[in-house]
């Protein structure tokens, strides 16, 4: 089934020394071709934690560095350009109404109706995703006993 990936499994993939890397390079080797969606939101995401000094333990990645491993997953045949489809924005609406005010809320609902428009699964290690429903989702393992 294709999917939507989120920022948090091309970071660890991208990431030798992400304690989720192994998690992440396994499931990234079982991905067909045109398999993976990603869209501007992950990418920002995914370059703005590889620049960031905490994130990428004391070593962040130049402008350049961080662009170069972006461009990696674009070029791959496993990737697809995920664009919203029409539906995008009502189901958008559904997920964020109703919810407590919160900053995290509106990138993973934005993601979650994104998969959805889609009919596509969300691949993540966030377990928050699970709030969503209706949503297909592919919750990697990491380890920690969730």
């Amino acid at each position: 089934m294709p999917c939507i990936a989120d920022a948090n499994v091309i970071f660890a993939l991208l990431v030798g020394s992400h304690p989720h890397h192994e998690w992440a390079r396994n499931w990234w080797e079982q991905r067909s071709d045109g398999s993976v969606g990603l869209h501007l939101l992950v990418r920002m995401a995914v370059l703005r934690l590889l620049s960031n000094r905490i994130a990428m333990n004391g070593a962040p990645a130049s402008p350049i560095e961080a662009l170069k491993a972006w461009r990696s997953f674009a070029d791959d045949p496993r990737c697809f350009a995920a664009t919203p489809a029409a539906s995008h924005e009502a189901l958008f609406k559904a997920l964020v109404a109703a919810r407590a005010p919160s900053p995290n809320l509106w990138t993973d609902a934005w993601l979650a109706a994104l998969a959805q428009s889609l009919d596509c699964e969300l691949v993540t290690f966030d377990r928050g995703f699970r709030s969503f429903t209706g949503l297909k989702l592919q919750l990697l393992a990491t380890g920690s006993g969730e």
